[in-house]
């Protein structure tokens, strides 16, 4: 029946599935629980599919495998900060972004690396690294960074094989 359509009570039913008789207050249509269910979990769902594991999310912030990055550090920092949601909310401080192949990072947790203490391992060999960080004119929205670039032996902490945290070089005693 359509909006506005007479039935054979002398009622009619409009789009939201409420029923009106002449002169009568709407009565509402009742939700069955199954429905209610899906209303109130599907968002809950939907916030936890989008979530990134601790390597996905160790590989937005800390790698860069394109191969060509731009070779002014200033530059390169203030592109990718924000296109890896580093700067939605507040300015991070200071980042790492390590660049090679997704496999010779993720080796690092394996033979690419040694064990240091805890979760922590530290890189056998040298990888490109463009580090980010906050210049004093830097407030939020308007996060300015310095990049500088060098060859250095990389620290991360890794579960199930893979790295998920970036530390500085001296948590593995590196310089």
């Amino acid at each position: 029946m359509q909006l506005g359509e007479a039935s054979s009570a002398d009622s009619w039913t409009d789009s939201l599935g409420e029923t009106e008789a002449p002169g009568q207050p709407a009565m509402k249509t009742r939700l069955g629980p199954g429905l209610l269910l899906l209303i109130f979990l599907l968002p809950a769902c939907l916030t936890a599919a989008g979530r990134e594991t601790p390597y996905e999310k160790f590989q937005r912030q800390h790698v860069d495998t394109s191969g060509s990055w731009e070779p002014d550090p200033n530059r390169y920092c203030n592109l990718m900060m924000p296109r890896r949601n580093m700067t939605v909310s507040f300015c991070k401080d200071l980042n790492s972004f390590v660049h090679g192949a997704l496999a010779m990072i993720t080796a690092v947790c394996g033979s690419g690396g040694t064990w240091h203490h805890e979760d922590f391992y530290y890189s056998n060999s040298p990888f490109q690294v463009t580090d980010c960080q906050t210049t004093g004119a830097s407030r939020w929205p308007r996060c300015i960074y310095r990049g500088d670039i060098c060859s250095k032996r990389i620290c991360v902490a890794c579960k199930n094989g893979q790295p998920v945290h970036f530390a500085r070089p001296s948590v593995c005693g590196g310089p």
